[in-house]
């Protein structure tokens, strides 16, 4: 088994020459590794039990050959990925279920009469350009990265029945090293292209296509162990937070519904809330960037959603006024996703958590508080 740790990133199809065009891809420390066109299909039951079970099963023809992976779901903070994967080199397109008693495979789905129901269900097509970065580290010690750059298409269906969602991805997974990197890389190309981090998978694409109607962001709960200190109480709950808000603003693109631009508005204010009421642990950074543009972006997305608000008021009435409003606020709201500071946002966010960098600040009164029990 190999265990990914990758940070994905969603990427405007319109900044694809200017990503490219970025001073990192010029250094000597990147090589080109070119491109190559990647068909998936992927598998499960017509009740979907597989992704019930949260794990994703594939077969992928790379240059002739085909691929048989398992992923189980790991976990997704912030952009940053950790799970397990399987791969096999199988002779056809076909699933060999004797290969899966290799992996951490769901005892629950290891039965004849459920895999016999197990069927290609969708599609994803894309083609993955690579470069490797080999470098060190302030430390000296190697930092080696995968980038990868997805373009393409998860699809269902055929003829006039197909349907599709765009894939247009940036992700950067480490080979060797410390993962707070992974962030400092990303922010670096993010200072001129709108990078947001990204906890949705090309399977999560493919499945939402299945049943569009049906689609919801997850909305985990926090559960606190019985010896969390405040200082893991309060990065639980930012996780959280920084988990969500990117994903509500994707489900709008999905979905056209301005309820998740709401819940992403107040989702901003929570982490606004969280850095306040934590600021006798986490010592505001002298920079203070972060805040200005956390500032900034609950600012803009509270006037774009204010007509959905007013909206709420008006109690059926005022239609045409409702439509006309909806289209400029959308016009604004497309705007707003491509901005540089949206991404930066996340990233600085996600940064902290992995390198926990606000304990470089801590006084002995700040570290103390730090370490009280939570409860």
């Amino acid at each position: 088994m190999a265990k990914e740790i990758e940070l994905k990133l969603s990427v405007s199809r319109h900044h694809i020459e200017s990503l490219k065009q970025q001073p990192l891809f010029k250094s000597p420390q990147v090589v080109d590794q070119g491109a190559k066109a990647l068909t998936n299909i992927y598998f499960d039951t017509p009740e979907q039990d597989l992704t019930q079970a949260r794990v994703a099963l594939r077969i992928r023809e790379k240059e002739g050959r085909y691929i048989q992976t398992l992923k189980t779901s790991g976990v997704a903070e912030g952009g940053l990925h950790q799970r397990g994967e399987w791969e096999w080199y199988v002779d056809t397109p076909e699933l060999n279920f004797e290969l899966l008693q290799q992996a951490e495979w769901p005892e629950h789905l290891n039965t004849p009469e459920l895999q016999a129901k197990i069927k290609p269900v969708f599609a994803t097509d894309f083609v993955r350009n690579t470069w490797i970065y080999d470098s060190v580290d302030a430390a000296g010690e190697r930092l080696l990265i995968e980038i990868a750059l997805d373009q393409g298409q998860a699809w269902v269906g055929q003829g006039d029945e197909r349907r599709h969602d765009d894939i247009c991805e940036l992700e950067l997974e480490l080979m060797d090293g410390n993962p707070a990197h992974l962030f400092e890389v990303a922010l670096e190309l993010g200072k001129q292209i709108p990078l947001l981090s990204s906890d949705i998978s090309k399977a999560q694409r493919g499945y939402r296509l299945c049943n569009p109607d049906g689609y919801q962001v997850r909305e985990p709960e926090i559960s606190f162990m019985d010896e969390a200190t405040m200082e893991l109480a309060f990065c639980q709950m930012l996780q959280r937070e920084l988990m969500l808000w990117p994903q509500y603003l994707e489900a709008w693109q999905f979905t056209r519904d301005w309820r998740y631009v709401t819940a992403a508005l107040e989702s901003l204010r929570n982490i606004g809330g969280l850095y306040e009421s934590f600021s006798d642990i986490i010592p505001a950074d002298p920079e203070g960037d972060l805040d200005q543009l956390l500032t900034k972006l609950i600012r803009q997305l509270r006037d774009v959603d204010a007509w959905h608000r007013t909206a709420s008021l008006m109690n059926g009435n005022g239609k045409a006024w409702q439509a006309e409003a909806q289209k400029r606020a959308e016009d604004r709201m497309l705007v707003l996703l491509q901005t540089v500071g949206l991404g930066q946002i996340a990233l600085k966010i996600a940064h902290q958590l992995v390198s926990l960098s606000w304990r470089e600040r801590w006084s002995d009164e700040h570290q103390a508080r730090a370490q009280q029990p939570l409860n």
